[in-house]
């Protein structure tokens, strides 16, 4: 082994270091020049100071000095790997005690009521979202500030392909600083919606993490929230939110406006009704961009018969082609109607007018 190896293992004793050794253990007293030197051989116990003969440098056998040393390096690696091995049951203990001070409804459902705590874990869970992000933004518009603070987290979360679709009341459609952030997102591939009739907040995160607000906590801030992991319930609050997403209105940031009135999609529109549920259940499907044929395969008909209630809905609503239909059937009050409580099968279909007018 040479110096070079002994340096470059220990980045300790250099060439200089190791002549000087072999300078004091011939007897030989280095000068001032090697002082650094001569410290450096102290320190690692190669050589000691003789305070009788006016600390001379006396050189020490480097054998028995590195066997000492290994001797105390392995004694306390071995007291570092006994305190490891305790970590676990340490952190067993103190683990209990901070699940004992967590509010819990059970596994998979954690309350934080502090907003830099609830904002922190937002953040966090937003930025591991691997495929989508789906957001109910109930409140109505959002300040200049929650939507800044937005912008630059789902921004990030667009660009590296992340699906993300908001919903939002139906008075965002009267607010600039929501409609710019619509816009900008949408731009950059988010979707969003807007819906008249009430819903609860929730954001959900690649269908198994959901955030939503506190119903259980009484006297709880307003921004608390439970953080939700357990599946079932993740998927229930998916399926509430995709039902929703379907009655609701695309928005791509355009402003309403003066004048103009939201649409009651609370009560609906009582009169008017001119379509079946089968028919309802097509044009849903035909705005979407679902093809006929996949909409026959879930309702269980033919594709002769979608067709032949395309038809007859041209006929109702006056309209020469699917995309006149499809602009009539939104500006219609069939639109309004909510047929899933609707106990008829969707291939027969209740009568015109049946269905109840809700969103």
């Amino acid at each position: 082994m040479t110096v070079e190896d002994i340096r470059g293992g220990t980045g300790v004793l250099s060439a200089g270091d190791v002549q000087v050794f072999g300078l004091i253990a011939q007897g030989a007293l280095p000068d001032g020049a090697h002082a650094d030197s001569v410290a450096r051989l102290v320190a690692e116990g190669f050589v000691v100071l003789d305070g009788l003969r006016g600390n001379r440098p006396v050189a020490l056998d480097p054998g028995e000095v590195a066997h000492r040393k290994m001797r105390r390096m392995l004694e306390e690696n071995a007291a570092r790997i006994a305190k490891m091995s305790e970590l676990p049951a340490v952190a067993g203990q103190l683990g209990e005690e901070f699940r004992r001070s967590q509010w819990r409804a059970g596994e998979g459902s954690e309350y934080v009521d502090d907003v830099a705590a609830v904002n922190a874990r937002l953040d966090d869970i937003v930025a591991g979202a691997e495929w989508e992000i789906l957001a109910a933004q109930p409140a109505g518009p959002r300040t200049v500030l929650q939507l800044n603070r937005s912008v630059e987290r789902d921004t990030a979360a667009l660009e590296r392909g992340v699906a993300k679709r908001t919903l939002y009341l139906d008075t965002v459609r009267s607010a600039k600083p929501t409609a710019e952030y619509a816009r900008l997102m949408t731009g950059l591939g988010a979707e969003f919606r807007t819906l008249a009739s009430p819903f609860e907040r929730c954001i959900v995160v690649d269908r198994r993490t959901a955030i939503v607000s506190n119903h259980l906590v009484e006297g709880a801030p307003e921004h608390s929230a439970w953080i939700i992991s357990d599946r079932a319930f993740v998927a229930y609050v998916v399926a509430e939110y995709e039902e929703k997403w379907r009655r609701a209105d695309r928005w791509a940031g355009e402003l309403r406006g003066r004048g103009e009135d939201p649409v009651d999609t609370v009560s609906g529109a009582s009169e008017g009704i001119r379509t079946t549920r089968r028919q309802r259940e097509i044009m849903r499907d035909m705005v979407e961009g679902i093809p006929q044929q996949a909409t026959a395969r879930r309702l269980g008909v033919s594709k002769r018969t979608v067709a032949g209630d395309i038809d007859d809905l041209k006929g109702r609503f006056g309209a020469g082609s699917l995309m006149q239909l499809a602009i009539r059937w939104s500006q219609s009050p069939d639109r309004l109607v909510d047929d899933t409580d609707s106990a008829a099968d969707c291939p027969a279909g209740p009568k015109a007018g049946e269905g109840k007018a809700v969103a």
